[in-house]
């Protein structure tokens, strides 16, 4: 069920988004998103804050520093995704190589789809939380913070 802001917290998440956007963007540039990509990183990481539902009402300086905080995962998460490789490369003499360190042989499908599984099973004991308790775990497990 998708949560729709009243007018109070709009204003105040229009406010926000006018005041942080150009700093992000320059942020953003400078973690070598290209120029095309900008607004949508950006913009991810606003729907970001608004989906984990922080606080508006933070001291600007907190603001800043959790949005710069998220914009730098969703730079890395761009990274990460337009990462091209070639996996004809990968033949089973380099796999089998010293170059790769022995854990990402040990890993398997089947590891990875468990892994998935609990990551949701997770997500969804998190969404049955006390609203205080999910930003806590948010913070923790999601964004990192102590």
């Amino acid at each position: 069920m998708e949560k729709k802001m009243d007018a109070d917290k709009r204003k105040k998440f229009e406010e926000m988004y006018l005041k942080f956007q150009y700093v992000l963007r320059k942020i953003a540039y400078l973690n070598e998103i290209p120029f095309d990509y900008i607004d949508d990183v950006v913009h991810d990481t606003f729907i970001s804050y608004a989906r984990y539902d922080y606080s508006l009402d933070l001291p600007p300086e907190n603001l800043k520093m959790l949005l710069i905080k998220i914009l730098k995962s969703r730079c890395m998460d761009y990274h990460r995704k337009m990462k091209h490789r070639s996996y004809g490369e990968l033949d089973e003499e380099a796999y089998n190589s010293e170059s790769y360190p022995s854990h990402d042989r040990s890993g398997s499908l089947p590891d990875f789809v468990v892994s998935k599984e609990r990551c949701q099973a997770l997500l969804v004991e998190i969404e049955k939380m006390p609203e205080n308790w999910r930003q806590v775990a948010a913070l923790k497990l999601i964004e990192g913070r102590p």
